[in-house]
């Protein structure tokens, strides 16, 4: 999914975990993604190294002011009730520490329960789903980055 989105976006694409912290501190936008692998977990749901880097090093990036747009990865299906988790816990930790995310998504047309991924009706950002409805991931990626621009996020 990362793969679509910096295609269409003509960005390259980098882990998290290898990240330095003081370019994305100076970066003005960043679209930040993860599958949700613990499920049901209240914190560190990606089973990634982005987890460490949330609670251990983004507590000390000033995000005040930064665009952030979101993706997650998830099984709609097999986990109904636990959908694209992950991406909800990048949203409450971003926001916390200041940024103001873009991208919100409508949740029609997605085959599940409940996510943290929800806020006010809308997914927090691009909700994918490999495992059931792949034949759509590339067409909902080019569709959001489009999104992006015409919020102003690039």
């Amino acid at each position: 999914i990362a793969g679509y989105i910096s295609e269409a976006a003509g960005l390259e694409m980098e882990d998290i975990a290898d990240a330095d912290d003081a370019e994305i501190g100076g970066d003005d936008s960043i679209i930040m993604g993860a599958p949700t692998w613990h499920t049901g977990a209240d914190e560190q749901r990606s089973g990634t190294g982005r987890d460490d880097w949330l609670y251990d090093n983004l507590p000390n990036i000033d995000l005040t002011g930064k665009k952030v747009a979101i993706f997650g990865c998830g099984d709609s299906a097999s986990y109904a009730d636990y959908y694209c988790d992950a991406a909800g816990e990048i949203y409450e930790q971003v926001t916390k520490a200041g940024a103001k995310v873009y991208g919100m998504t409508s949740t029609e047309g997605y085959d599940h329960e409940d996510s943290k991924a929800i806020v006010d009706g809308s997914f927090i950002g691009l909700m994918t789903d490999e495992d059931n409805q792949s034949d759509l991931s590339e067409d909902r990626a080019n569709a959001w980055v489009e999104q992006l621009k015409e919020e102003g996020f690039f």
